[in-house]
């Protein structure tokens, strides 16, 4: 379970979204609510999310359900919702990650400068080939989904550590560059006075989140399927720790080699560029120019980053599809209307830069809302009983630190979500009027959906 759970570590939003993040939000500054996130958000989250799937055997709509009453089953649809929505532009990233394999088998990306790959990029967003990718990348997904995910499984156990070790010697090449200790300097410097700005905070959760799986219920799922010797607190400490890592060692390849071969004003062309979410994209195949065998090593990167993006797609897939058939629709049926709904649903991301980025924006900050209903469930049961009944069973006792855990999520949640509020009411009202969206739907079908779910049961 560990093994799985440290898939979820590893992916499009450790090598993709953190690099954009720490290059919009000032470096090191971004790191700080980062960390700090880490261990006062995701991980607790994940242990809450870990011990509901062992506990109940049910998703998110099912978990809330079964456990705290109809009543609260909505709180359960907006984690599968906030989910499915990421899903739909998680599969135009999908489909760039296929469209860099062949760039890397072809070999045209050898030899580029920086301004070339950065036009690589913007000539692949927003095209009819981000389109073909996608759907490529949607068919592939959905029939691995229907026919059992085994084969990208296997695939997986050997890409997944190939990729890992390529970004641990891509970090120590890129450190060894000259001019590397600018790049270094920019991803650890910190400029204390930004911290008091709530965007670089909702940015620091919003990609702990992201990226380690907290509050999408991809670990609750998963943890259905969980033995009773898996550990619901060690497996995702074990997550988080090994998310972090690799998103350091993604800065510490990328940032020391853009300082260092195409200079710092090519950062700041790439952020003002409709390329700003493509740093890896376009670094990558740069750094890669200056190492022995570095097509070949290119080539095991961007098929190691579409295995592991391509295996998050098929988990989100599953979510859905689970979703789905929770209201009495058949494997089939329910297969079919998760296709349709991110093929349907991404296409707008695929042509607009602006959907693109929207989506991403809303539903990466819903995560917080997703949180934030979670430690609301162990609330509603009980911190103590929940604990004692499906986090620490063997324990006579529940360790001080975890109603405190549970109390601090709901005031990260509420004080940064109002602060946001304030500060920026243009962004805020691009998310509210979407979440408030799924939650009236939820709310106007909730005893229809209640009452199909249980004739179901």
């Amino acid at each position: 379970m560990i093994l799985t759970c440290m898939g979820m570590a590893v992916g499009t939003g450790n090598i993709w979204r953190f690099p954009r993040e720490v290059a919009a939000h000032g470096g090191g500054t971004f790191l700080i609510p980062w960390f700090i996130f880490l261990f006062l958000w995701s991980i607790p989250l994940l242990m809450v999310e870990f011990s509901i799937g062992k506990g109940t055997r049910h998703g998110p709509f099912g978990a809330f359900q079964h456990a705290l009453g109809s009543k609260a089953s909505w709180m359960g649809g907006f984690i599968s919702i906030c989910a499915m929505m990421i899903m739909c532009y998680y599969a135009v990233i999908t489909g760039w990650t296929f469209r860099y394999v062949g760039y890397a088998v072809s070999g045209s990306l050898a030899g580029l400068n920086g301004e070339q790959t950065l036009g690589v990029f913007d000539a692949l967003r927003g095209s009819s080939t981000a389109i073909v990718c996608h759907i490529a990348a949607v068919a592939v997904a959905i029939l691995l989904v229907a026919k059992g995910a085994r084969s990208i499984e296997r695939v997986n156990k050997i890409l997944i550590p190939t990729l890992i070790a390529i970004l641990i010697l891509g970090a120590i090449r890129s450190l060894t560059l000259d001019g590397a200790s600018s790049g270094l300097a920019y991803l650890f410097h910190v400029e204390w006075h930004r911290l008091a700005e709530p965007g670089h905070w909702i940015a620091g959760l919003s990609q702990s989140a992201w990226s380690t799986g907290a509050g999408w219920g991809l670990m609750l799922s998963y943890s259905v399927y969980a033995r009773d010797q898996d550990d619901p607190v060690t497996t995702p400490i074990a997550t988080g720790l090994g998310n972090n890592f690799i998103e350091i060692m993604v800065g510490l390849m990328m940032f020391p080699a853009i300082f260092a071969l195409v200079g710092p004003d090519f950062l700041a062309d790439m952020m003002a560029s409709r390329s700003q979410g493509g740093i890896a994209f376009q670094v990558a195949p740069i750094l890669f120019s200056e190492m022995a065998g570095g097509q070949i090593i290119g080539l095991l990167f961007f098929l190691g980053l579409a295995s592991a993006a391509l295996t998050s797609l098929i988990a989100m897939m599953e979510l859905s599809a689970r979703f789905f058939q929770d209201f009495r629709l058949s494997r089939g049926t329910a297969l079919s209307l998760t296709a349709g709904l991110c093929l349907v649903l991404g296409i707008p991301s695929a042509l607009s830069d602006n959907m693109f980025d929207n989506q991403d924006f809303v539903w990466g900050v819903g995560l917080i809302v997703s949180g934030l209903f979670l430690a609301l469930f162990v609330i509603h049961k009980g911190v103590n009983r929940f604990a004692l009944e499906f986090l620490f069973r063997n324990r006579q006792s529940v360790p001080a630190w975890f109603p405190i855990a549970i109390g601090l999520i709901v005031v990260e949640a509420l004080i940064l979500m109002g602060w946001w509020l304030i500060a920026y009411p243009t962004y805020a009202i691009q998310c509210i009027w979407q979440w408030g969206l799924v939650v009236l739907t939820f709310f106007i079908l909730r005893s229809r959906l209640v009452k199909i779910s249980e004739d179901g049961a």
